[in-house]
């Protein structure tokens, strides 16, 4: 099982690592992260397995009555274990009583991400075509998502 902390400016290097693993196709190196991070309105959980390995991240935005998630990943060995939704359901609860809504973008060929989105009450508003580069050039439709507290029962 994992634990999750909340990040710190500190943790940009592990952060980065746990990106690049989660999304090779397009990694955020460690100053990406920092300036990210840096933000005014910005933080996020970190998952811990027992053994103080990290397994999954979570980085978000609060600005401007909205709530966005930035990233959200899972290293392979950690996948369907629960560990995503249990970041999800942290940064919901952060947020609950501060903005209502929770915006994100997913791509489009993600089912996983996407079983785990809808289960928590997002749905979908628009798509941004040709939005995410794949190794060997292609590229995939960023599906753009909201959640409203006051209208989706917590999940």
């Amino acid at each position: 099982m994992s634990r999750s902390r909340t990040i710190a400016a500190s943790d940009a290097a592990i952060l980065a690592a746990l990106h690049g693993e989660c999304f090779p196709d397009d990694p955020w190196d460690e100053q990406a992260v920092g300036e990210v991070l840096a933000m005014p309105g910005a933080f996020g959980f970190l998952a811990v397995a027992e053994d103080g390995a990290p397994s999954g991240f979570l980085i978000a935005l609060a600005v401007a009555g909205s709530c966005e998630i930035l990233a959200l990943g899972v290293r392979s060995a950690w996948r369907r274990k629960g560990v995503a939704g249990a970041l999800l359901k942290r940064l919901l609860a952060a947020v609950a009583g501060i903005t209502p809504v929770v915006l994100l973008e997913v791509a489009e060929d993600n089912d996983a991400a996407l079983a785990l989105y809808t289960a928590a009450g997002f749905a979908r508003i628009g798509r941004r075509p040709d939005y995410y580069r794949r190794q060997g050039g292609a590229r995939v439709a960023a599906l753009q998502l909201r959640r409203c507290e006051a209208q989706t029962p917590a999940f």
